[in-house]
């Protein structure tokens, strides 16, 4: 494919201690063109951002607004999701992506990360998929959260597969802090049956655990649940909670300054 056949869209909100690597980490793959959708951002994202490309849109809407926002502007080819936390590892991705969804048989390509082992859900953290099969309105603009919801229904209304590649991304979340209630207030929302949505969440937080390989991850996987039917069964609370990063973001932040990230 040539470079107008490949737009990466990363959606980006006060990035600023991850953007950098992660703009730096698309551009020694390809120079194929960068579509940054920035949710107002209030430190230097937008700064960094345009050292890398031109086509920047703000937006003060959500993540949902802001993923269909990339649909919307890309015409053709593919488009590769990219979150402003995530930085690209796995040289060979894109080339593996384009020959991937040559085969009419799948619709997605996700890249996991660098210790992901089970292959689960549609994670829109490094997304591949193919402009044509995502026309018109997808994901509602009010969607602030489960966006890829969306995503993955027309995936099988289309009958078509997802192809997982392991060892693609690190992903360095800042905002984990209250990121299980805000995930259940927006399940809740979501136009599917409640109680298989409330079974799925819980087999995929114990999987999760286990993904890690963390013994602690296993031991607190309830508790996270917990958490999760907290946002669920009180989504008005939760549903627009302000961004602001947790612990695991902190100590990233402490490690740029320190120089040890």
């Amino acid at each position: 494919m040539g470079r107008n056949d490949v737009t990466y869209c990363v959606c980006t909100y006060n990035s600023a201690l991850t953007l950098e690597k992660c703009l730096r980490s698309i551009r020694s793959i390809s120079e194929d063109p960068i579509l940054v959708v920035d949710h107002n951002s209030t430190d230097s994202t937008v700064q960094i951002a345009r050292r890398y490309t031109d086509m920047i849109v703000q937006e003060n809407v959500g993540l949902g607004y802001a993923r269909q926002l990339c649909l919307d502007r890309v015409k053709e080819g593919l488009i590769v999701f990219v979150d402003g936390d995530v930085e690209i590892i796995r040289r060979t991705f894109l080339r593996e992506s384009v020959e991937i969804l040559a085969d009419d048989r799948f619709g997605a390509v996700v890249g996991m990360t660098n210790t992901q082992k089970l292959r689960l859900g549609l994670p829109a953290s490094l997304l591949v998929i193919r402009k044509k099969d995502f026309p018109g309105k997808i994901v509602p603009e009010v969607v602030d959260g489960r966006e890829t919801f969306f995503l993955s229904r027309r995936l099988k209304d289309l009958k078509l597969r997802v192809f997982y590649l392991p060892g693609s991304i690190v992903h360095r979340s800042q905002y984990w802090k209250y990121k299980a209630e805000w995930s259940g207030a927006w399940t809740r929302m979501l136009p599917s049956s409640k109680a298989y949505q409330i079974l799925y969440s819980g087999f995929t937080v114990f999987l999760i655990s286990l993904n890690s390989g963390s013994v602690v991850n296993f031991l607190i996987s309830g508790a996270v649940f917990l958490r999760f039917l907290i946002g669920f069964t009180n989504p008005e609370k939760w549903l627009h909670m302000e961004r602001v990063p947790g612990t695991e973001g902190e100590r990233y932040a402490e490690g740029l300054r320190s120089g040890r990230t």
